[in-house]
């Protein structure tokens, strides 16, 4: 536990919680009336009765869930595990969105699912911390977005101006099968892409895509979710960009995460 007070606390959704009493309620009253009228218990309407009962138990457990944002770090707490990281401690961190459709998917069910996750533009968010332990953030938690903005706007900025120093020293930084180097982005063991030649690197969907001036298909075309550090990663080559280009570079660590958030 952090000695100092939380500055921040965001709980878990009662999303999965409700959705789960949509159906174990009916269930819970079909069998309670099957039971009145033939005063005997049917083995399959109990035992999906007793399955979504367990279900929603689960759901309604997992909404005890803490997460708190210190002066010193970040605090996780669930039902069955209690973490804490410090944000010098933090080395890597993993971002992921998934735009959905719920209507379409689940229908009515989906939609409300949808409503209750206060997830703007039904957008799946995940962001993993990695240090001596793993903490995950994901939609299921009240304001994801802002949490993670916070999460970011506390790590990114000491982990960036590693990257700088290493990149001011002439050599390479590595975000996965990604490599930032002087001279471009470099794809696997590829020539680099130089920065000036570059006219996408955004985060399109659930994937990274960087294309070059005159390709017809991306360059790079990657989950968002296997780029390490992938919001550093972006503000570097913008600033590239910029430079490469005459302009000025953007100055705040972490900018580019405002565009997705």
């Amino acid at each position: 536990m952090f000695p100092s007070p939380a500055r921040n606390t965001f709980r878990y959704t009662f999303s999965w919680c409700i959705a789960m009493a949509l159906v174990f309620v009916p269930l819970l009253l079909w069998a309670a009336y099957d039971f009145y009228q033939s005063h005997r218990v049917d083995p399959v309407l109990a035992f999906f009765t007793g399955a979504f009962g367990l279900l929603f138990a689960y759901a309604w457990l997992w909404t005890k869930t803490r997460v708190t944002l210190h002066e010193e770090g970040i605090a996780y707490k669930s039902p069955f595990s209690e973490k804490d990281l410090r944000w010098d401690e933090i080395t890597e961190t993993r971002y992921g969105q998934q735009p959905i459709n719920a209507g379409a998917h689940f229908g009515l069910l989906g939609y409300l699912i949808a409503a209750m996750a206060r997830s703007n533009n039904k957008t799946i968010r995940t962001l993993e911390l990695f240090g001596p332990y793993k903490i995950v953030l994901n939609s299921n938690i009240r304001d994801v977005e802002e949490v993670v903005r916070l999460v970011l706007a506390a790590v990114n900025p000491r982990l960036r101006k590693d990257a700088e120093r290493i990149l001011s020293s002439g050599g390479t930084v590595s975000f996965g099968k990604i490599s930032l180097s002087p001279a471009g982005v470099v794809w696997k063991s590829k020539e680099p892409i130089p920065y000036v030649a570059l006219v996408k690197c955004k985060i399109d969907g659930s994937m990274l895509r960087v294309k070059a001036e005159g390709k017809w298909l991306d360059n790079i075309a990657i989950a968002a979710k296997k780029v390490p550090n992938i919001f550093i990663l972006l503000d570097l080559i913008d600033e590239k960009r910029s430079t490469a280009a005459g302009k000025t570079a953007l100055a705040m660590a972490g900018s580019s995460a405002n565009q997705y958030l």
